[in-house]
């Protein structure tokens, strides 16, 4: 078996096509998507980045310890050092390859579209391998496209696929008409009429928003933020279509099995804060993206409903080559839900995190999402519980806890319930 995984690290579910954004163009996910099994409701145990890791390795095993002997593991970092994961997830790879971003790219992801060829060089002999890409583009500071970012001011269209992706190929360049959207180096286009404001200057993106405290109430602020990350998003679908559409080419569509899903979602304002500022288990951080395309596409389409959350992403990867996961593993299995064989196996979702001297924990189920405060910092407004109804208030706006005491008290006493099982 072949797989192939796709960390976007900080990227929510409500900036792609195929979970319902219908203004950020992302055509390369969603068709991708539409190839594949989407989990509807991924929902993070802990969204951060270490807890992240050890949930989807299992620990902090070496991965291949577990993998059948001969089988290749590859880790790409294409991330920026600042983002590094702890030494021990590194430590878990028979491989480690740096693609990280160079000061002298157009892109971020530049060194990686120029090296994947390489990359893939490096596991062409191998009959089992997982190779494992980690990127941190949707994290600031960004590096926004200009000519993408002004698009979405002007309430245009994100540029067409044919447009926008970006091929590796055997000789590390990329090809086709697809150069100028990776390399940042578009013409400008011929003016068809005079500028009405010749003098006028550009606008910038918001390109390093501070971490903290964000108005909600600021139109101009909002517009301004949302349509810079538009941009990035856009950019990052763009370039992983050149990696899609290069795996393709060698049919590692046919033969291999790809995973794309993320860390955590990075907030951007929709609950008061940008970045995790306050362990607010909102949608916008805990939802993530998780979909499975299976060898050959098999099952294009399917869309499950139950809940999956990071640790499954490890007992799935050990059946995908045939291995019984270990009895000690805290996932589920999810090729039985990716094949409509099963229905989920968790009746709900729970999530906790602590930063710093604050803590929350929250429950999801089919009707309902509970997030409930255990720790406030000193001198913060008081945080109350919160109860929203599911899947009716999608971005959690509507806080209807004062009229339903009875399901809050219900709700708490099963998340905590939980809480204390898995601190045990």
């Amino acid at each position: 078996m072949k797989v192939i995984v796709f960390a976007l690290n900080g990227c929510p579910t409500g900036w792609l096509g195929v979970y319902g954004n219908d203004w950020v163009g992302t055509p390369h996910l969603d068709r991708l998507a539409s190839e594949a099994v989407t989990f509807d409701r991924h929902i993070s145990d802990r969204p951060e980045p270490t807890a992240a890791r050890r949930a989807w390795l299992g620990g902090t095993l070496p991965f291949g310890s577990r993998l059948r002997e001969g089988t290749k593991t590859l880790l790409v970092r294409a991330n920026h050092p600042d983002t590094d994961a702890p030494d021990w997830f590194y430590a878990c790879w028979g491989e480690v390859f740096d693609a990280r971003p160079q000061a002298e790219d157009a892109s971020p992801l530049e060194h990686l579209l120029r090296a994947f060829p390489d990359i893939l060089d490096r596991l062409a002999d191998a009959s089992d391998f997982i190779l494992w890409i980690e990127t941190d583009r949707l994290i600031p500071p960004w590096d926004v496209q200009q000519d993408v970012f002004e698009a979405y001011l002007e309430d245009e269209l994100a540029p067409a696929p044919e447009e926008e992706s970006a091929e590796p190929t055997k000789n590390g360049e990329s090809g086709g008409d697809l150069e100028e959207a990776v390399d940042g180096e578009d013409e400008e286009p011929e003016p068809t009429t005079a500028d009405p404001f010749p003098n006028e200057e550009p606008v910038t993106p918001f390109a390093d928003p501070p971490t903290g405290p964000f108005d909600r109430a600021d139109p101009d602020a909002w517009d301004w933020l949302h349509k810079t990350f538009a941009s990035v998003v856009t950019k990052l679908d763009a370039e992983l279509g050149g990696l899609f559409d290069y795996l393709r080419e060698l049919g590692l569509d046919q033969s291999a099995a790809w995973l794309v899903t993320s860390d955590y979602g990075y907030p951007l304002g929709e609950h008061g804060q940008i970045g995790i500022h306050r362990p607010w288990l909102h949608e916008e951080l805990v939802h993530l993206p998780l979909f499975l395309r299976l060898p050959g596409a098999e099952h294009a389409g399917r869309r499950v409903s139950g809940f999956t959350q990071p640790p499954d992403v490890f007992p799935t990867l050990l059946a995908l080559f045939g291995i019984t996961p270990p009895s000690d593993a805290t996932g589920f299995n999810l090729l039985p839900l990716a094949r409509g064989e099963a229905p989920s196996a968790r009746e709900f979702a729970s999530t906790t995190l602590e930063l710093g001297d604050a803590a929350e924990i929250a429950i999801r189920t089919h009707d309902s999402a509970l997030l409930v405060p255990t720790r406030v910092p000193e001198g913060d407004p008081p945080r109350e519980p919160l109860l929203y109804e599911k899947p009716d208030d999608r971005c959690e706006v509507n806080n209807v806890r004062r009229g339903n005491i009875d399901r809050v008290d219900e709700l708490e006493a099963k998340l905590r319930a939980e809480v204390e099982k898995r601190e045990e």
